[in-house]
């Protein structure tokens, strides 16, 4: 029991089990049983658990209290934090009050970095974190409103941090690891909070790759929502289904000096 409690704790650090077991090179099915504690594992992929998350085999194998308070706690309190780690930490904490107005959930709108004249929509959730404020983002890769066909899910991880009057998002793709992407908002002044926009730069979904910058535009839907209603419709669109306003303020053709605020009326 000790042994399946230590390891859920492990686990727990990490987005997903899919994860775990694909960079570990254990059957899901098989690691389930560890997790449920129906069968112990080999020797073999004991040791393969162990090295993947940095553990003896005898700590493992601890109760679970001793396991939380000489194992976990001491690499917390122990981790090295560089001087960049420890700035970008203040800099969370610091941001926290000022950008708390922001949390609830979004729906972003660009024009896609991999399909070019299309307009992506994603839905994103900022919200609170013991750090500071964090945010998730879902996205759908496949054409709106299209039946059958394979649907590719992707979501990304990130942190806001508000500095000289301008909100910075970075995130990481949780599932597969392969992308980090950055996101610089304008910050509201309206009492209601309607829209963000600003700047997304990363690179291209497609395997070339292709770094890019495009205009983004935030819409505000509210604190709670209809997730699954509200992830449905998110996906790629030709530039003729999305409203006129969205696409004036996201078009990345626009001149530079122009009133940022003025395509969607504000």
């Amino acid at each position: 029991m000790d042994f399946t409690d230590n390891l859920k704790l492990l686990c727990g650090h990490y987005p997903s089990m899919a994860q775990v077991c694909q960079k570990m090179g254990i059957n899901r099915t098989q690691f389930n049983k560890y997790l449920s504690g129906k069968v112990h594992p080999s020797k073999a992929n004991l040791r393969l658990i162990c090295d993947f998350f940095g553990v003896e085999e005898f700590e493992i194998l601890m109760p679970h209290e001793q396991f939380t308070k000489q194992v976990i706690a001491a690499r917390a309190g122990n981790a090295p934090q560089d001087g960049y780690s420890r700035k970008m930490a203040e800099l969370r904490s610091r941001s926290r009050p000022s950008l708390e107005r922001y949390l609830g959930w979004y729906h972003e709108y660009y024009y896609s970095l991999g399909y070019p004249g299309r307009i992506f929509r994603s839905l994103i959730q900022l919200s609170t974190s013991k750090q500071g404020i964090a945010y998730t983002r879902y996205e759908r890769l496949i054409g709106a409103g299209a039946r059958g066909e394979k649907v590719t899910h992707c979501r990304y991880h990130g942190i806001a941090v508000n500095l000289c009057d301008r909100i910075f998002l970075m995130d990481y793709e949780a599932l597969t690891e392969n992308e980090i992407t950055q996101t610089v908002l304008f910050p509201s002044y309206k009492s209601q909070l309607r829209h963000l926009l600003g700047v997304k730069i990363g690179v291209s979904s497609k395997s070339h790759r292709t770094p890019a910058c495009t205009r983004v535009l935030y819409d505000y839907l509210g604190d709670s929502i209809d997730f699954k209603k509200q992830f449905r419709v998110c996906g790629l669109y030709e530039e003729a289904e999305v409203d006129g306003r969205i696409r004036a303020a996201i078009d990345n053709r626009r001149a530079v000096d122009e009133p940022l605020f003025l395509a969607i009326g504000e």
